[in-house]
């Protein structure tokens, strides 16, 4: 009968447990990846959480808009998490399997595709409102935009993903990913710097305005930038490092930061709303404040906007004995009456 050591103490024959390769810059970068993205991840949930309290009379497209964003980003992180828990736990023993794909980790880039589809659509209109005589560039930008999701969501990153089984094969496709972050990365960065651009010429000259322009402009610095440059660093990544997976970590993140940018810009009227004006450039109402006097005339500025229709800023120049002043009018409200309404 044998005895309970032999059933249970392997041999000296037995054969040795499969070498694990290192996985630092692989299977550890993406875990490193979906713990940063669950951070951006619980900030949207708090963004998503505020959005629905303060702006409960937001047209129904545009709480649509954020609510599938909200659950696209609910849906890439499960397969992110399913991504680490696959390799990393339920095979951890198989070493193997590290060198194929899996289906929650080449879904991934769809997903991810629609987010910043998305996100880049919304402002996209904002520039499409703002400025008139850019939205031949806007057409452009809406093109790249359609090209990169065509990239991460269609036969550039999914099918190959699916059909070339085992990571090395697929490193051969990697520019192809690292094209379509290109391609984000300079929808992005247009969109900003003509945003910041249309921003900047309309200044008045007037405090409360122009105090309201900066920190447009500040919100617009700090959300594109933050994006371009995640989306820069998964480029080079992808480019020159293509047999790591740190592009797609990087990837996880950045996609995350579309949807924080665009309820982050959501949830800003507010804070512009205390800084001069009792509705911000993105509300749905209408007010009317006294402005500074000059030569005599005093500016009167009122805002007005509707469900439907951008908000439009006018300028009504009152002469000493409280009559409307026909001559100075136009002067001053060329530049007002270019600051509209984006929601």
């Amino acid at each position: 009968m044998p005895s309970v050591a032999n059933d249970t103490i392997p041999s000296a024959t037995s054969p040795a447990p499969p070498k694990v390769p290192a996985l630092d810059n692989t299977f550890g970068a993406i875990q490193l990846g979906t713990f940063v993205g669950l951070i951006v991840y619980g900030i949207t949930l708090h963004q998503y959480y505020r959005y629905n309290r303060s702006y409960p009379g937001d047209s129904r497209v545009l709480k649509g808009l954020v609510f599938v964003v909200v659950l696209l980003e609910t849906w890439t992180t499960v397969l992110s998490m399913h991504t680490c828990y696959y390799y990393l736990t339920t095979n951890y023993f198989h070493p193997e399997v590290l060198e194929n794909g899996v289906w929650s980790l080449n879904l991934l880039p769809v997903s991810s595709a629609v987010v910043m589809l998305a996100a880049q659509s919304f402002f996209a209109r904002r520039v499409w409102i703002l400025g008139r005589g850019f939205r031949p560039l806007v057409i452009v930008v809406s093109m790249l935009c359609l090209a990169e999701f065509a990239f991460f969501a269609g036969k550039a990153a999914s099918t190959e993903a699916f059909t070339q089984y085992s990571f090395a094969k697929f490193s051969h496709y990697t520019w192809l990913v690292s094209t379509g972050f290109t391609l984000a990365m300079a929808a992005d960065w247009v969109l900003m710097f003509v945003l910041i651009y249309i921003l900047h010429s309309n200044r008045t000259g007037f405090q409360s305005t122009d105090s309201m322009i900066d920190l447009m402009i500040l919100y617009t610095v700090n959300t594109g930038v933050l994006t371009g440059i995640v989306d820069l660093l998964s480029v080079i990544f992808a480019f020159y490092a293509p047999q790591h997976l740190i592009y797609i970590a990087l990837g996880i993140v950045g996609k995350k930061l579309y949807a924080t940018t665009l309820l982050a810009a959501l949830n800003s009227r507010n804070s512009l709303k205390t800084h001069g004006h009792q509705k911000s450039p993105y509300g749905n109402s209408m007010s009317r404040e006294p402005v500074s006097t000059r030569n005599g005339h005093r500016f009167e500025s009122t805002h007005q906007s509707d469900e439907t229709s951008p908000a439009v800023f006018q300028l009504k120049v009152v002469g000493a004995g409280g009559r409307p002043s026909a001559g100075s009018a136009s002067d001053y409200m060329r530049k007002e009456d270019n600051i509209h309404d984006i929601v």
